[in-house]
């Protein structure tokens, strides 16, 4: 009972409940947060400064995080869904790109506009895969990243995100993987974290959310 007690508290500290509540990923505070697990989250609020350039597959939540709480220096989002677009707010330094997608969740074609959009303003820092067309997204990931950029590819816990984590796995990228407990989702899923440099990652941000 003591130790239900004590995950619950950890949980509302966190904002778990606001994001059951809401049906949306929030904090404590009520401001947005990524449908990535907690660990995950903590890692890249901790690691990714100020200074850093972002780019996402699948725009949200996690788009706002990044340009209001963690304030990197760009970011950059693309939403293959036009209701959904016109939800997300634009951010302050950056922009989100509606670009439709004609492939399924997991591949497309890799001269789609929707998988080239990460093209201009590359190389980047950062680059989430969390949108449409993932294994495609996480096969051409390397081209346009910096030399120890990361790459971060939620749901690596389903069978269905094999392909995707096998294509960075075999170009070389290493892993930290983040298993725990998403906003609002009470079972255990994994958010993964690749580079090819962790060392350039490793010394906290000194601009870094804590």
């Amino acid at each position: 009972m003591l130790t239900s007690l004590q995950v619950l508290s950890t949980l509302r500290a966190k904002g778990w409940h606001r994001s059951v509540s809401g049906g949306a990923p929030s904090g404590s505070d009520g401001g947005p947060r990524p449908w990535l697990t907690y660990g995950a989250m903590h890692w890249l609020a901790t690691h990714v400064g100020a200074d850093r350039r972002v780019f996402e597959y699948g725009a949200g939540s996690s788009t706002a995080w990044f340009a209001d709480a963690l304030r990197v220096r760009e970011i950059v989002a693309v939403e293959h869904d036009a209701d959904w677009f016109r939800r997300v707010p634009q951010p302050r330094h950056g922009r989100v790109l509606h670009v439709p997608c004609d492939g399924t969740w997991w591949e497309a074609d890799g001269s789609a506009p929707y998988v080239r959009a990460i093209e201009e303003g590359a190389p980047w820092d950062v680059i989430i895969i969390d949108g449409m067309a993932r294994t495609t997204c996480s096969r051409l990931a390397q081209e346009y990243l910096t030399p120890s950029g990361l790459v971060v590819l939620d749901d690596t816990d389903r069978p269905t995100t094999r392909p995707a984590d096998d294509a960075l796995t075999a170009q070389g990228f290493g892993r930290l993987d983040f298993w725990g407990f998403k906003p609002g989702l009470g079972v255990d899923a994994c958010t993964t974290v690749f580079s090819r440099d962790f060392n350039a990652w490793m010394v906290p941000a000194t601009d870094a959310v804590r």
